[in-house]
């Protein structure tokens, strides 16, 4: 893929990710740096960015260079002081609730409101020695990939997100902490495009998640059940997945909007703790 832009930018193994080497995230970087950082977004919805020894203030600063921020609804696993950025760590790392996985199953961050985020900017601070590795799926090439009567089928569908759905269960395996039944109305119903059309490329991808879509508006139980298992069985395939292999004071960036990624297991006995910041994004249609 050509973009003209003045930083090196390396492709990965899989067409949807690349690296951008020369950079260092600490320093207040130009608009002409951050204008050609969000083309190479545009053109690879994951981008890595290696060897960044950033505090909680500099990650934050170079994520707002992006757009505003989201913070996450379950507040246990905010950092104290910093309440935009996302903590997770199976050691508790700066006094957020421990954690040991922040998502293994496929999904986007946060479909389950109104208006998810455009993008997520992930901070590897401590790395453990194998294993830990987060597998992203990319969401248009999986809709280009249908065939002509599923992308007829699905043009107009709306699908239901809810995160009641999925937290509940995680409680009840005793993954994450209680909540009372005023705490979990908070997570109530929203809808979204089953395919969406990016709001800065134009090109359409697949926006449901085994994670948080739970139904087909509109669509029987059955009917809708079996579509949607056919979208998340199609949509990660080896072919659209890259799997990236953490290195400490990695940063990975996704866009949020034609992407989804799940987290992969690690041997719990070593530390590993993550700082997320989210980019605010804009109503799906």
């Amino acid at each position: 893929m050509t973009i003209s832009i003045q930083l090196p930018v390396k492709p990965l193994d899989n067409p949807m990710a690349a690296e951008v080497e020369g950079l260092d995230l600490t320093r207040n970087l130009d608009d002409r740096t951050i204008a050609d950082l969000h083309k190479a977004w545009m053109a690879y919805p994951v981008l890595v960015i290696r060897g960044q020894e950033l505090n909680p203030e500099q990650q934050l600063a170079y994520s707002r260079r992006f757009g505003d921020l989201q913070r996450h609804t379950v507040k246990e696993i905010l950092h104290p002081e910093y309440p935009e950025i996302l903590v997770l760590s199976n050691r508790g790392r700066g006094g957020a609730q421990p954690i040991n996985n922040g998502g293994a199953y496929w999904h986007s961050d946060i479909t389950y409101e109104d208006i998810p985020p455009m993008g997520s900017i992930l901070h590897g601070v401590v790395i453990p020695d194998g294993g830990g590795d987060t597998l992203y799926a990319d969401m248009t090439a999986a809709y280009d990939a249908l065939d002509d009567a599923t992308k007829a089928g699905i043009e107009g569908l709306k699908a239901v997100h809810t995160y009641r759905v999925r937290y509940e269960a995680m409680m009840k395996a005793g993954i994450r902490p209680p909540k009372t039944e005023e705490e979990l109305a908070q997570w109530t119903d929203v809808v979204h495009p089953v395919a969406r059309t990016h709001p800065e490329t134009g090109k359409k991808a697949i926006f449901v998640n085994e994670g948080f879509t739970s139904r087909i508006e509109g669509m029987g139980d059955n009917e809708g059940r079996d579509l949607l298992e056919k979208l998340f069985e199609h949509s990660t395939q080896d072919r659209f997945v890259y799997r990236h292999r953490w290195r400490p004071g990695d940063v990975v960036m996704w866009d949020n909007r034609c992407t989804l990624h799940r987290a992969t297991d690690y041997d719990l006995s070593q530390e590993r703790s993550m700082h997320r910041a989210t980019i605010r994004g804009t109503q799906p249609v």
